[in-house]
């Protein structure tokens, strides 16, 4: 797999330099940023410091008016105390998705590594009324901002922000756009599992709201119904999303039916202070493999797996101060767990193309000790600095 991805990237440079003539055949943009982490229980005990330099390229080629080849690549160098002194660090950055390995650790020594990721790599084709995309890319079918029940390709964490282009599938797509905001969509992806993906998706707009209706099955291990909106209450946004998972194997009983529904609503002032308030509701089954905010922290998430807790509440409030300067203050409460989650952040525009960033997570809550079973109160802080500066 190091080779395939060396082969990408002399194919992509020597693509550049083959058009360097003619600047609408391809674009080449992307971003670099460095970032400090710094975990702890309490500030008076140890912190696990970790850093990470990361530089993000995208690619693409343009064949013609009809097909483009579009390839983005991840590479990460990190060192720290978490490389050092956390068991199987290096693969736990390795761990891969998708059924092509594509994200590899190219180095791994005692306190660093150096990890590329090739997280999009696919042709689409357009004509007409019609899209068609083959390989590895996102099908985002959430509807809202924090949880997605209906994204049953590739379910991203909001915990990881520094990931802001999410994890990507290895999938066919076919789009048919019956109208101006309406379409017929079938997307199907293989896991690393070998386990198939498949799902249809019908979008209308009616009443002045968009609405979804999805019906497929789940890594060959649960049928999906599920629907969705997007659209506003006078001056307030309202989306929503719901889907029912049932198991294909009836005599399967480590596995039960579930399902999870979510809605938000969201509002901009005049001072432009914006408020989102979102509620999720999940069904927590006896397959969950989500026990508590650790492992919720650093899990894969799956469409159907969306918390440890049935009930889950999300408040979040930004601010601009000035056209450089921006705050927000996010939380989360799990009530039947009785935790907490708190989340402030800071970003401001050092020039056209660089920007710092200060993001701090805090959670408080109930959590399984491995030793005793037995649970109790523990938190958790991670407080993170960013220099980011895209091209």
């Amino acid at each position: 797999m190091r080779k395939f991805i060396i082969v990408m990237l002399l194919l992509m440079i020597s693509s550049i330099l083959y058009s360097q003539d003619d600047n609408k055949k391809w674009s080449l943009y992307g971003y670099t940023s460095f970032m400090n982490t710094n975990s702890f229980d309490s500030i008076s005990n140890k912190w696990l410091i970790d850093n990470q330099l990361h530089n993000r390229t995208n690619f693409n080629y343009f064949f013609n008016n009809n097909l483009t080849f579009t390839a983005q690549l991840r590479t990460r160098f990190i060192y720290g105390n978490s490389v050092l002194l956390i068991p199987n660090y290096d693969n736990l950055i390795e761990t891969e998705t998708g059924y092509l390995n594509m994200n590899t650790n190219i180095i791994s020594e005692q306190n660093f590594l150096l990890n590329i990721n090739m997280d999009r790599l696919f042709f689409k084709y357009t004509n007409g009324d019609w899209d068609i995309s083959l390989g590895r890319q996102r099908i985002n079918w959430g509807r809202t901002l924090i949880w997605n029940p209906n994204d049953i390709f590739n379910t991203y964490s909001y915990f990881d922000f520094d990931y802001t282009e999410k994890p990507g599938s290895d999938a066919l797509r076919i789009q048919y756009y019956t109208g101006a905001a309406s379409s017929i969509e079938f997307a199907s992806s293989v896991n690393y599992e070998k386990r198939l993906t498949a799902a249809a998706k019908l979008l209308v707009n009616k009443w002045n709201y968009d609405w979804q209706f999805i019906l497929g099955e789940m890594e060959q291990r649960d049928y999906i119904a599920g629907f969705g909106w997007a659209g506003a209450l006078k001056s307030i946004g309202f989306r929503g999303e719901a889907t029912y998972f049932h198991p294909i194997n009836a005599n399967d009983t480590t596995r039960e039916a579930s399902i999870s529904a979510t809605a938000s609503f969201d509002y901009t002032f005049r001072n432009s202070l914006n408020i989102m308030v979102q509620a999720l509701y999940t069904k927590i089954t006896k397959d969950n493999p989500i026990s508590d905010f650790s492992t919720f922290y650093s899990s894969n998430l799956n469409a159907k797996y969306l918390s440890f807790s049935p009930w889950n509440m999300f408040v979040n409030a930004k601010y601009p101060i000035t056209p450089l300067l921006n705050i927000s203050l996010g939380g989360m409460y799990y009530p039947d767990a009785n935790s907490v989650f708190i989340n402030p952040s800071i970003d401001y525009s050092l020039s056209d193309n660089l920007e710092f960033s200060f993001v701090y997570q805090y959670f408080k809550g109930k959590v399984p000790d491995p030793i005793t079973g037995l649970t109790a109160k523990k938190q958790f802080n991670f407080a993170f600095l960013r220099l980011k500066m895209s091209y």
